[in-house]
């Protein structure tokens, strides 16, 4: 994109973080803090990006690459999901015991469970996101969510501060009778337009780096729902990380949700599901909140 000019260095402090917003009819990497109207344009190089894996990329997963440019207005209502093509978009199940249990496991897996998303999932951290007709059981997962900062492999776990360029949040909305359709969770995860994800994300080393230990909640309709810390985390981010990287590689951008805490709504008695004019609020400490309403598919 253009040589962006009159740069400043960036301080990373309260909650500072990248996120996306149209500007001049395109989408723009913007340095932003929750709760405010306004952003500057991510400057690395001289260039600002459209995405978040291309700018990462310039930068070599470096904070002090990226500058501070132009002021643009960024209010909640046009931000984008913080990342909008990942390379690779891959989820962990059952890594809250208390979520291992509420589903009626009586122990958590003994290696990472993940399964995958694609980029069509993704959607805005405060868009209204539709409720596909084909399902009635359309569910809340609240979820932290890493982001990859340089190309990784064989990633050994006391390796992974070098790898992880930052967090977000993430609401892994799952149609559950599709999820249980077989024992592959794809068809229940993967549909487009039903994770939210963002606003902004915050670099690590400003969440305390590998080991976050942050409170995760979940709101519906205002009643808190999901409670716990990402500390309680069963395979904490080093150990998913040298797992994932002994499989297949990562790249700038590429995306982790590491799972949900307990007190989805498919595992209450009665169900409490997601239905048109339901509001979601995801909410993590250091990160801020998105905040979704769900309306029938038109």
């Amino acid at each position: 994109m253009t040589t962006e000019t009159h740069l400043s260095p960036v301080d990373w402090t309260n909650g500072l973080g990248l996120g996306r917003v149209p500007h001049g009819g395109r989408p723009v990497v913007a340095l932003r803090r929750h709760g405010t109207d306004e952003a500057r344009l991510a400057v690395v190089n001289g260039q600002v990006f459209d995405d978040l894996p291309a700018l990462l990329e310039a930068a070599g997963g470096d904070l002090a690459a990226i500058e501070a440019g132009t002021v643009i207005d960024a209010p909640d209502h046009q931000l984008l999901s913080p990342v909008g093509r990942p390379g690779k978009i891959i989820c962990l199940g059952q890594n809250y015991l208390a979520h291992v249990h509420e589903g009626g496991r009586g122990t958590g897996p003994s290696h990472p469970d993940f399964f995958p998303k694609w980029h069509t999932s993704l959607a805005a951290p405060f868009a209204d996101v539709a409720l596909p007709p084909e399902s009635d059981q359309i569910d809340y997962e609240s979820e932290l969510a890493v982001v990859i900062g340089v190309r990784a492999r064989r990633i050994a776990a006391e390796d992974a501060g070098s790898v992880i360029f930052g967090y977000t949040a993430a609401n892994d909305v799952s149609v559950r009778d599709f999820q249980f359709h077989t024992t592959q969770r794809a068809a229940g995860k993967a549909w487009d337009g039903l994770t939210p994800l963002g606003p902004v994300v915050v670099p690590a080393t400003q969440l305390g780096g590998v080991r976050p230990d942050l409170a995760i909640t979940g709101t519906l309709d205002g009643e808190v729902v999901q409670d716990d810390r990402t500390s309680s985390l069963l395979f904490g981010i080093p150990e998913m990380l040298a797992y994932i990287t002994t499989v297949m590689s990562l790249e700038p951008g590429d995306l982790i949700l590491t799972g949900t805490p307990s007190g989805v709504g498919f595992a209450r008695d009665p169900k409490i599901l997601l239905r048109h004019g339901s509001e979601f609020e995801v909410r993590i400490e250091g990160i801020g909140a998105l905040r979704n309403h769900f309306v029938d598919e038109k």
